[in-house]
């Protein structure tokens, strides 16, 4: 297991215990999402420290799922999302520096896409867990 989703997990101990690499994934992915929606609804409310504070842990899970990529193993994909996640980094700055809500809506709109993709992925295909 890669040493970021370790981190991961014993950050997260409550939420994960029992979850395997991929499910810790697929968490990573949820809990983005849920701070985005948070940082959006800030927006609206104007309240800059708590969309700052939600922006920031989210661009902080995109660079653990951008260190969970094995680029040797995972070649041009994961040279890809590499290079997709460092975008998404990118937006939900811009989005954090002008109160922009569409630029959360796009990164929503990614990472979604991301997460149906990695949950489509058959079980029998999925890496498992080393200990």
């Amino acid at each position: 297991m890669r040493a970021s989703i370790k981190k991961y997990r014993n950050a997260n101990a409550d939420n994960v215990v029992d979850a395997d690499p991929h499910q810790l994934i697929s968490i990573i992915f949820k809990h983005i999402l849920s701070n985005i929606a948070i940082a959006k609804g800030a927006i609206s409310r104007n309240e800059i420290e708590n969309k700052g504070n939600c922006l920031t842990k989210a661009i902080a899970l995109v660079g653990e799922l951008q260190d969970s990529l094995d680029m040797d193993k995972g070649g041009e994909l994961s040279s890809n999302l590499f290079d997709l996640y460092d975008y998404i980094v990118r937006c939900l700055i811009q989005g954090n520096l002008e109160n922009n809500a569409e630029k959360l809506d796009e990164v929503r709109n990614l990472i979604t896409e991301i997460k149906e993709g990695w949950e489509a992925i058959p079980v029998e295909s999925r890496v498992k867990p080393t200990k």
